[in-house]
């Protein structure tokens, strides 16, 4: 998540994704779109980074307190929210890559 979140927020490239069900269609995310996903891909790192620092490493016999629980529970509503803006901004195309199987060709 770090890495790739680094590198869509930084170079910002232009990207096709495909659909998971339907291959023929899919989004295009253009910069502002991919910024947006390395933004949550960001925070998602950030909520991982929090989680084993405050809920896994500290000590067994205790719960960490309330404030690291708010800021884990913000930082992952955020990376949620990042993620629906980017997929949200980005346009549903058809795949300019996509051939049908021969079998549906003929």
């Amino acid at each position: 998540c770090l890495v790739g979140g680094l590198y869509l927020v930084t170079q910002a490239p232009d990207f096709f994704m495909p659909d998971r069900w339907n291959p023929a269609s899919g989004w295009q995310f253009g910069a502002t779109a991919s910024r947006l996903l390395g933004g949550g891909l960001l925070a998602t790192a950030a909520a991982g980074a929090n989680y084993l620092q405050n809920f896994y490493y500290s000590d067994r016999r205790r719960l960490p307190g309330p404030a690291a629980q708010r800021r884990h529970f913000m930082l992952l509503a955020l990376a949620l929210a990042l993620i629906a803006a980017a997929l949200v901004t980005a346009v549903p195309t058809p795949n300019p890559d996509y051939r049908p199987p021969a079998a549906q060709r003929q």
